[in-house]
């Protein structure tokens, strides 16, 4: 009966630990999305945004199937690609796609992998890939039609696509005063 004692008092011991780590860590994040979100008139602290990406990453690696994992390494990818760390965003976006797919937020990031290609990495090919990739595993999301576009404009500058948009309504405007 003692040695049933001791095993029970060992696992709420356990239990008691796993929460307050758990708990210390969420308080961690709230703690440094507060600093870095302090000032939103001034630009992004590089260096606490690295931190927080690190205290998301922490979090999602040591409870995995917590329900805030996904919306926790989505928040790093979206600050990673905030300061520019590509490779991280892409990454970070990478894994809310491939490890939480019946995530609200898979499909998005499957999109978020193809523009930081195009946007931030100029790696066109990667961009087309993410973005077919997105339009034929996704085709009634809401960023349907922005993957369209971007996968028709890719390569193009804005005064490109700028130039094309004025060149159909002219061309609209002459028809209909036909």
């Amino acid at each position: 009966m003692t040695k049933l004692k001791s095993i029970g008092s060992a696992l709420i011991l356990a239990v008691l630990l796993a929460c307050s780590s758990q708990s210390d860590n969420i308080d961690n994040i709230a703690k440094l999305e507060t600093l870095l979100y302090a000032n939103s008139q001034e630009a992004f602290d590089v260096q606490a945004a690295e931190n927080l990406i690190s205290e998301y990453e922490l979090f999602v690696q040591t409870y995995p199937q917590d329900t805030m994992a996904p919306d926790y390494l989505f928040k790093a990818a979206e600050l990673a690609m905030a300061i520019r760390s590509s490779a991280k965003a892409i990454e970070l976006y990478g894994k809310v796609y491939k490890e939480y797919p019946g995530n609200s937020q898979a499909g998005t990031s499957l999109f978020l992998m193809g523009f930081v290609n195009d946007d931030q990495v100029k790696n066109l090919a990667e961009a087309q890939k993410y973005y077919r990739r997105f339009i034929s595993e996704f085709p009634e999301h809401n960023l349907i039609d922005d993957a369209t576009f971007s996968l028709l404009n890719l390569g193009k500058s804005d005064e490109d696509i700028i130039r094309e948009f004025e060149a159909m309504q002219k061309k609209a405007n002459q028809q209909d005063s036909l």
